[in-house]
């Protein structure tokens, strides 16, 4: 039953493409979850829901926040759409009635990652970052990887290619907590 509501919540809250991108994020979610060991019908939750405040307007992200009491970091106060995840995890919560903290928890952290996260966590944000319609340089790599076992490996360059990207592109800025992310994986990789 909440997989039908969560499907079309989602369905409601994004435009065709952003939706589309949710059921890839979900289904990919589901395999990976299945594959390394984690419980796919969560992950395909979290997926599905993942995006639900991505295309809100900036200032309603940012009111949103301030609302439920998140503390924003600096780079969330300059750059918004960080905060589409957190914001996202609240409307699920309040609005569909979705109390899986780790489910939250994955949605929350699927744009920057978290010190410390789960693997539910850690499998919603590559699910998000290499589902298939996704075509950017490294998105093949990370997943050959996955697809290889390699998990931790496909965690460091999926976050290395996060950082890249931001480094490089005008208007973004790099997170701090993806760069303690990373450093915190590429630590247990050494």
């Amino acid at each position: 039953m909440i997989y039908k509501r969560a499907f079309e919540f989602a369905r409601a809250m994004l435009s065709t493409e952003r939706f589309e991108h949710s059921v890839s994020t979900a289904r990919y979610g589901y395999r990976l979850a299945e594959q390394y060991g984690v419980d796919p019908e969560r992950a395909y939750l979290a997926g599905i829901l993942h995006d639900v405040a991505r295309e809100m307007p900036a200032r309603s992200l940012y009111l949103q926040a301030r609302k439920q009491g998140i503390i924003l970091r600096r780079e969330e106060t300059t750059c918004p759409l960080l905060l589409h995840g957190k914001v996202a995890a609240y409307i699920v919560e309040s609005e569909l009635g979705v109390r899986d903290k780790g489910v939250l928890n994955a949605i929350a952290s699927h744009v920057v990652g978290r010190r410390h996260w789960t693997k539910l966590e850690q499998i919603v944000y590559l699910a998000d970052k290499v589902e298939p319609t996704r075509v950017y340089p490294g998105a093949d790599v990370v997943r050959k990887l996955l697809e290889e076992g390699e998990f931790e490996r496909a965690l460091l360059e999926s976050l290395r290619n996060a950082i890249t990207y931001a480094a490089q592109s005008r208007g973004w800025i790099v997170d701090t907590e993806t760069v303690v992310v990373f450093n915190e994986i590429a630590k247990t990789e050494a």
